[in-house]
């Protein structure tokens, strides 16, 4: 099976199946597909927000140990990679985290023969999919400690606060960039993490997202779907 998601030719069933609601499921592929351009945008960013700190360009991080803690930040170098890495790494979870209820919104479009109305979350249309590899890869993904930490994090950004988030160097690991400090959310601790480990997190979340897409491309082409055409 192929692993990648080809939404051209999802695109181009739902218009052929479903042409009084292609318009709108069309739209939702659509932002699916920029979604997953804009996720890769800015995690770039955000990788390399502290490059005049890496190894390469401070091998020993002495550069990075006087910026933080003797505050030789003339020119607000450190400054602004914390802001670039901030900003990014939010953007990131951000764009993944609303992925998965845009792609609950296709999937209850496309496959549910009663689609659910009002307000509802990817979790609200994984739990009437019919048994299968589809459901199956969902559950995983959304059971993931990743997408809890991200669901968590976002509920926090948007209703509360901006969790703390601040430049680090460990000298036991040799780590070194943006940390995010551990928070709480509806009585769940989540440990600190570093912005490098929450980036790869996301990756891995997008990578499960396309896994679920090729599923659902399988059901829908293949005429497995609940939908009648």
């Amino acid at each position: 099976m192929s692993s990648a998601w080809h939404l051209e030719a999802l695109r181009a069933e739902v218009k052929i199946r479903q042409p009084q609601s292609s318009e709108r499921l069309v739209q939702i592929i659509n932002s699916l597909g920029r979604s997953s351009e804009i996720f890769h945008y800015h995690k770039c960013l955000a990788r390399d927000a502290f490059a005049a700190f890496n190894t390469e360009n401070d091998p020993h991080g002495a550069k990075f140990e006087d910026h933080i803690y003797l505050c030789h930040d003339d020119e607000g170098v450190l400054q602004k990679a914390d802001l670039v890495s901030q900003a990014n790494l939010i953007a990131c979870i951000a764009t993944t985290r609303n992925s998965f209820d845009s792609f609950g919104q296709l999937l209850n479009g496309l496959l549910l023969p009663e689609p659910l109305t009002g307000i509802f979350y990817v979790y609200n249309v994984r739990d009437k999919l019919r048994a299968g590899d589809l459901k199956n890869r969902l559950s995983d993904a959304l059971s993931s400690d990743w997408f809890g930490y991200m669901n968590a994090f976002m509920n926090e950004v948007k209703h509360h606060r901006l969790i703390v988030h601040r430049p680090s160097i460990s000298w036991i690991d040799d780590n070194r960039g943006g940390k995010v400090e551990g928070f709480t959310h509806k009585g769940k601790d989540y440990p600190a993490c570093w912005v490098r480990e929450a980036l790869e997190g996301a990756v891995e979340l997008q990578h499960s997202l396309q896994e679920c897409g090729v599923q659902l491309n399988r059901l829908y082409l293949g005429g497995g779907g609940f939908r009648k055409t």
